[in-house]
C-alpha cells in the first residue's frame, strides 16, 4: 500500500520519514534515498505485523482525503 509519507530534515543531518497513518512507522537515514528505503522496509514490517495480529488497516482512501483536506486549508 502506498500511504502518504512525511519527510523531515534533521538538524544534525540526514532525514526522518514517517507514515502518519501507521502509528510509530518511521525511519531515518543519512540521505533521502536511504531514508525512503528504510521507510519501505519498516512499512512492510508494520503491515505484516498488523495483518498477523488481525488488526484493521487504515483506509488508504481516507488517509489521502485527510492529506488533501490539510493541503487545501
Amino acid at each position: 500500500m502506498n500511504y502518504p509519507i512525511v519527510i523531515y530534515p534533521c538538524i544534525e543531518g540526514g532525514f526522518v520519514a514517517e507514515v502518519p497513518a501507521l502509528s510509530g512507522c518511521l525511519a531515518q537515514g543519512e540521505t533521502l534515498e536511504e531514508t525512503l528505503q528504510e521507510l519501505m522496509i519498516v512499512q512492510d514490517l508494520w503491515l505484516e505485523t498488523a495483518q498477523a495480529h488481525n488488526q484493521k488497516l487504515p483506509s488508504l482512501e481516507a488517509e489521502i482525503a485527510k492529506i488533501k483536506a490539510l493541503s487545501a486549508a
